[in-house]
């Protein structure tokens, strides 16, 4: 990676993570969260079920403050840091080994979807579809989306470790290599969410978003720490990360500006991304 691409993607990544706190006060500005119910049963079981799974890391935090309760009192300071850090390995793998990460933002794309086109929606001042059909169009690109990311996190995953096996002096960065790498393909997700309103292709909003290397990597980083909130990271954390992608790739890109026709995306796939970076330039 050259210097001028790692300055970009650093200043992609400070102003994404700023613009988490913009987020938040647009969702209450703007009430995004009306309308949502017209989904019907679909929206609340799709929820339900995500709750189920916020309902497992509470469990893990009472059983924490339960063994806290009993601890003695002079060693409170140890154990409370031996307790917190159990407790954040076990949600940790509850959350994320085994791809359950990608299962919650499948139960929770019918409020990604939603806050994402909404979003858009007051910033562009053009209505979106939010129609049930289009929802469940954008809930089976997701699934064919996850199950991509899931993958190639695992294959970028064991090629760290095969790394770290062979320089083990370094071994305690492997972690934060990983983390790094699952928090890039879940910010990926919400990219294509973005990406998706303007009819890019899968591979085209994958090709497109390599441009935007710290925008994934912080709405997902952001997105891994909030879920360790039992319960209500599993609902806020989506609704904040839609709006965040979709307030920061307003401003980084210019889909909205210089939409491109189906046609074009039709005759030309393996070109509109590079199409559009080059007027993103001019």
């Amino acid at each position: 990676m050259n210097t001028k691409l790692f300055k970009e993607y650093t200043s992609q990544f400070v102003d994404t993570v700023k613009a988490h706190r913009e987020a938040t006060h647009f969702i209450t500005k703007h009430k995004l969260w009306v309308g949502f119910w017209k989904y019907g049963w679909v929206s609340r079981g799709l929820i339900g079920l995500a709750i189920l799974f916020g309902l497992k890391s509470l469990s893990i935090f009472m059983d924490w403050l339960d063994h806290f309760k009993s601890v003695d009192s002079a060693n409170a300071f140890a154990e409370m840091g031996m307790l917190f850090q159990n407790m954040a390995f076990e949600s940790y793998d509850f959350l994320f080994v085994g791809g359950l990460k990608y299962v919650m933002l499948l139960l929770l794309e019918v409020i990604i979807f939603h806050i994402c086109r909404r979003t858009l929606e007051i910033l562009t001042g053009k209505s979106s579809d939010l129609t049930f059909n289009t929802f469940v169009k954008a809930q089976i690109r997701m699934i064919k989306v996850a199950i991509r990311c899931f993958i190639l996190e695992m294959i970028y995953t064991l090629l760290i470790k095969i790394s770290f096996g062979i320089f083990g002096t370094i071994d305690f960065l492997e972690p934060v290599f990983i983390f790094a790498v699952q928090s890039y393909f879940l910010g990926l997700l919400f990219i294509d969410n973005y990406t998706e309103q303007f009819h890019l292709t899968i591979k085209e909003s994958m090709k497109y978003a390599k441009d935007f290397v710290g925008v994934s990597l912080a709405i997902g980083l952001v997105l891994n720490i909030i879920f360790f909130i039992p319960v209500i990271g599993t609902i806020v954390g989506p609704v904040i990360g839609a709006v965040t992608v979709t307030l920061i790739m307003y401003r980084l890109s210019n889909l909205h500006l210089e939409p491109l026709p189906e046609t074009l995306l039709g005759e030309m796939p393996e070109f509109v991304p590079e199409i559009i970076h080059q007027k993103k330039n001019l």
